[in-house]
């Protein structure tokens, strides 16, 4: 089990049973590594134990400002929300190298595993003024390990899951090496649920001379899945569909396979105390393939079998250049470049099951360079630590976008209290798909629409009254603008095309409280964290439906506001970890999400179109584990995911279907073994 370790429990390791001094925390994703209190923007730090398996689908899930959205069990497909921003919107970042896709701007949380992990890193804000696209809501980055030591985990569900994993890591003086993998598989919890996902990951690390570093890590990993749906096949009166509720509902694909490659050379120089420069090179290939059968029917109305293959290959090439200087010991510049060259390749090919003819054979490309260049300085003036950066991006396809950011963290009391505030703008260039989707019957791309725009202003405060004990809060504002959204296409007469646009707007009110301490020697530690977000959308929605004189198709539409879709206003999260006796730990970790709510047209009174309103209750997760340490080097753990068994879905399906269930209660036991 991932045990939730904020900022707030980052301890140090004692032999004696004292009372921990925590110490100062340095933080890597923002562009100059300094440690978190000076930060404008609140950050997170999410640890990976060494003896676990899992990946960035449940360590993220323990962030106070994560809303996590997975479709089942471990290794099948989930996307995160970060302070009530969508997915598309937050930046995932694995050992610096960007991980989202162009095609529709998120990256699979459960395609990054984390056999090779050390920790996590949220920074809560939004860093296109560093990164560029797609941080409209914030960074995440994984860090990987460079601490000695062998470890091994196997893992095993009462569904007959398996989970194994395996790492090794040493440092021979200039040089280092790891490598790491793991295997998970289960059978899921619905018809055709299945999941099978393997990873390995290797790294090799130089210092030939004291100022100067190269490393270069390459990373591979595989998963098919079952995609639960409709009945693929109606013609087949042997099949049974599956209940409502016990599938996706609306999903269109019988079956996924996924493979995302990585790789990355890098090298940092130091010649002088005060200055220094990296360089990193970095490639990423992500393969998507997605098989599906569906009923047609021919023009003298007899139905056939169709049987469907869409495959996608997304390749990023990138390059990243930084330079930083101190001035005087108070005043740090930095600045850099980079450039990416990202190109998608789509196919969709379906032939007739009984003929093998060809039914559609359709392809299409796209890509995009973009070019950046950034400047950032941080200064430190007495108790006041303010921050400045600005970077301009451009694109062959969206042109020039100017990102600026301002914060000034205060260390009010010394060690004891600092307060900070920032404000940001950001940007998400508009994905492939969206730009240049084929123009069909009932769909097509729009390669006019432009980015969507956001900005925040956050202040916040961390109080450390005691040396084990912490409190962290956080309030912002949030403001995005020309989301994309598909709506009718006017130019389409039928009135059955549809198309994306530049129209939404979300305004976010949020909030978030953490508490945290640990006590003698980790007899006690525990954490609780709030996060509460008043998101409102404004959004045009078609209103009537009308003809004109030619019997063309005209549409009419109304301007609303209303309750964001997807995003819970409260969610509550809490862990609590005793050691009950020598070498022995209880453990339980405690989710509760607040309502949600989705929309969706309402055709029934056509010409005029209505809204429908759905709701998702409130849900409480609860999970407890059970460890016990032998010999120092072995720990067997038994426990309970979702020992409530509360299924309260976790996603909308359609208007009239249930919607997707959570993942019932499962019972897990592991042994691993650790030298480190």
């Amino acid at each position: 089990m991932i045990k939730l370790v904020l900022l707030s429990l980052l301890f140090s390791q004692a032999e004696d049973l004292t009372v921990y001094e925590m110490p100062e925390v340095i933080v890597t994703a923002t562009r100059l590594s300094l440690p978190a209190e000076a930060s404008p923007w609140p950050v997170e730090v999410l640890v990976v134990e060494e003896d676990e398996v899992t990946d960035l689908t449940d360590v993220l899930a323990q962030s106070v400002s994560a809303d996590v959205r997975s479709y089942g069990y471990e290794g099948h497909s989930a996307f995160g929300f970060l302070g009530g921003v969508a997915a598309s919107r937050v930046l995932i970042l694995s050992n610096g190298i960007p991980m989202n896709t162009r095609r529709d701007g998120v990256i699979d949380l459960s395609l990054i595993p984390l056999a090779s992990g050390d920790r996590v890193e949220v920074v809560k804000g939004p860093l296109s003024a560093l990164y560029g696209s797609s941080a409209i809501g914030g960074v995440v980055n994984v860090v990987p390990s460079k601490k000695n030591g062998v470890s091994v985990t196997l893992g095993a569900t009462d569904q007959m899951g398996m989970n194994v994993g395996a790492r090794a890591i040493h440092n021979f003086g200039i040089l280092g090496m790891r490598a790491a993998g793991s295997y998970l598989t289960n059978p899921g919890f619905r018809q055709n649920d299945d999941v099978s996902r393997y990873n390995g990951n290797a790294a090799l690390w130089v210092d030939p001379i004291e100022a100067l570093h190269l490393e270069v890590d390459a990373g591979y990993t595989s998963r098919e899945l079952g995609v639960p749906g409709p009945a693929p096949d109606a013609s087949d009166t042997a099949f049974m569909p599956p209940a409502f509720g016990d599938s996706l509902v609306t999903s269109l694909y019988d079956d996924q396979a996924d493979n995302l490659f990585t790789a990355s050379l890098k090298t940092s120089f130091s010649p002088l105390q005060n200055f220094a420069a990296s360089l990193a090179f970095y490639a990423v290939q992500q393969d998507f393939t997605y098989n599906w059968k569906y009923l047609g029917y021919n023009p003298d109305f007899t139905t056939y079998t169709a049987l469907e293959t869409d495959g996608y290959n997304d390749t990023r090439l990138g390059g990243d250049l930084q330079v930083t200087g101190t001035i005087a010991e108070f005043l740090t510049l930095a600045g850099g470049a980079c450039i990416v060259q990202e190109t998608f390749e789509g196919a969709q090919v379906a032939a007739d099951s009984a003929t093998d003819a060809t039914l559609k054979d359709t392809t299409w490309e796209a890509s995009d360079m973009q070019t950046g260049a950034w400047a950032e300085v941080l200064a430190k003036a007495g108790i006041f630590t303010p921050s400045a950066a600005v970077r301009l991006d451009n694109s062959a396809q969206y042109g020039t976008f100017i990102s600026p950011e301002a914060g000034l963290s205060v260390e009010v009391i010394p060690r004891m209290l600092y307060v900070s505030a920032a404000y940001g703008q950001a940007f998400r260039a508009p994905g492939f798909n969206d730009l240049y989707w084929p123009r069909d019957f009932f769909s097509g791309g729009d390669s006019t629409l432009v980015p969507e725009k956001g900005q925040n202003t956050t202040l916040s405060a961390t109080i450390r009254p005691f040396g084990f004990l912490k409190f962290s809060l956080a309030g912002s504002w949030k403001l995005i603008k020309d989301m994309i959204s598909w709506l009718p296409d006017p130019e389409d007469t039928t009135g059955m095309r549809w198309k994306p646009v530049n129209l939404n707007q979300v305004t976010i009110i949020g909030g978030e409280f953490s508490a945290g301490c640990r006590l003698l020697d980790g007899l006690f530690s525990g954490s609780i964290g709030l996060a509460y977000n008043k998101a409102t959308e404004t959004t045009e929605i078609l209103d009537t439906v009308t003809y004109d004189e030619n019997f063309n198709t005209v549409y009419e539409y109304v301007t609303v506001e209303r309750q964001a879709s997807f995003i819970p206003p409260l969610s509550i999260k809490g862990n609590v970890a005793v050691r009950a006796w020598k070498g022995g730990e209880i453990a339980a970790i405690m989710t509760w999400t607040d309502f949600r709510v989705n929309y969706y047209t309402d055709w029934s009174t056509y010409p005029k179109f209505g809204v429908l309103e759905k709701r998702i209750d409130p849900s409480l997760k609860l999970d407890l584990s059970l460890s016990q340490k032998l010999f120092k080097f072995l720990n067997l753990e038994v426990g309970a995911r979702n020992i409530l068994n509360d299924q309260t879905p976790a996603h909308f399906g359609g208007p009239n279907d249930l919607d997707y269930p959570t993942a019932p209660r499962r019972f897990y036991g592991a042994l691993s073994v650790s030298y480190l």
